[in-house]
């Protein structure tokens, strides 16, 4: 998890109330999004460094 973010919480058992793949399938779905939110944070943080070059080397703009 990254610095700075508030773990979301888990629905309680009792809510679920599924079956035993149907907790799996909600394990590779979060699986997923924890994956998805790493590239975006990644992909952002390339955005930002990008940005400071671009501020740093073209003024002007």
């Amino acid at each position: 998890m990254m610095p700075g973010r508030t773990p979301r919480k888990a629905a309680p058992p009792a809510a679920r109330g599924g079956t035993g793949s149907e907790e799996k399938e909600s394990e590779v779905v979060s699986e997923c999004a924890l994956q998805l939110r790493r590239i975006g944070d990644k992909w952002n943080l390339r955005q930002k460094i990008l940005n400071l070059l671009t501020k740093l080397f073209c003024p002007e703009t």
